[in-house]
């Protein structure tokens, strides 16, 4: 009969529990310690910079996605407006902007 590539592998989970052994509630306890030492320190580092695209307002906390309901032909008329416009402002900076307007007024 011819081997299959995993017969090897049959029995390593059995294997793998049988050898491990458990740890006393003593270390275990003062395992718990050290990894939260080590946790404090890890939060303490100064994250690098990252390398790409920078995070949009997705993942911005002072920023939140809400959906509305526009007539087709205003978001259309608008978003041309936007293009043609030499500052390209985006569909959510206008909304922002008029929202804002819309509070001071009122």
């Amino acid at each position: 009969m011819k081997e299959n590539r995993f017969d090897n592998f049959k029995g390593v989970k059995e294997l793998q529990e049988s050898e491990a052994t458990p740890i006393p509630k003593k270390e275990a306890k003062a395992h718990q310690k050290v990894s939260k030492a080590q946790e404090a320190n890890t939060k303490t580092v100064v994250a690098k910079p990252r390398r790409g695209r920078p995070n949009g307002k997705r993942s911005d906390e002072n920023f939140r996605q809400v959906t509305a309901y526009v007539g087709t032909e205003t978001y259309k008329k608008t978003k041309m407006k936007l293009l043609a416009n030499d500052n390209r402002q985006e569909f959510s900076e206008l909304v922002h902007e008029l929202l804002n307007k819309w509070l001071k007024e009122s």
